[in-house]
């Protein structure tokens, strides 16, 4: 029997370059809200209640490709697992934003790990399939991730952390190599529905930066 990742692969293949366009434009246009292209993100909409696969094809290769995988690793830290020095940064962030939950999330081909968070390790899982993780979506798409009411967002509102009552809302901000490559992201999350502010997002993007450059070892 083939694996999920044959069948990805696959479908891959099996796709147009017209329908991958039509998938990149409806992630990017769910990813950045109400207002881009409503028409991108109601078509996705469609798709993925036809097939909650549907993303596959456009997420894998992004999350496979050999240069984003390369800075990655550079790093150790997926092999390492949790830092103290990214859990330190997940702390300062949840309490700058008085946010419940902040974690810096590192994501390989196959799976994500919680490098940094602000609770207790025994408390949250640090290690989990790739294709279990939110963050991955502003991973692939390179930009911000903000979800006011996950419920109602069609990225995540079949999501088992959000049917579970467990994420409520969501904001990422992707962290970047030194050459711009989309490694894995910092994000903070409420189990109820949040109106995220300009403050708060600015404060994750500088906090973001600042995980970057622990990662990788840039200067402050």
């Amino acid at each position: 029997m083939p694996s999920n990742e044959d069948a990805n692969s696959q479908a891959a293949v099996e796709l147009s370059d017209l329908e991958r366009r039509e998938l990149k434009q409806g992630l990017v246009a769910a990813v950045v809200g109400a207002g881009v292209d409503d028409d991108a993100s109601a078509l996705l909409t469609q798709q993925l209640a036809a097939n909650p696969d549907a993303l596959n094809p456009v997420i894998q290769p992004v999350l496979s490709d050999p240069s984003r995988l390369d800075a990655l690793r550079s790093t150790g830290l997926m092999q390492n697992g949790a830092s103290i020095t990214l859990d330190t940064v997940a702390l300062l962030a949840a309490e700058a934003l008085r946010a419940p939950f902040v974690a810096v999330s590192l994501i390989d081909e196959s799976s994500e790990l919680i490098a940094g968070c602000n609770v207790a390790n025994e408390a949250f899982e640090r290690v989990r399939p790739a294709s279990a993780s939110i963050s991955k979506f502003a991973v692939v798409s390179g930009i911000p991730f903000i979800v006011e009411d996950a419920a109602e967002h069609p990225l995540m509102a079949n999501h088992p952390l959000v049917v579970s009552g467990q994420v409520g809302s969501y904001a990422c901000i992707p962290i970047f190599s030194d050459d711009d490559l989309a490694v894995g992201s910092l994000c903070a999350w409420d189990t109820r529905p949040v109106e995220w502010t300009g403050g708060q997002i600015l404060v994750l993007q500088d906090m973001a930066d600042l995980a970057s450059a622990k990662i990788f070892h840039r200067p402050i």
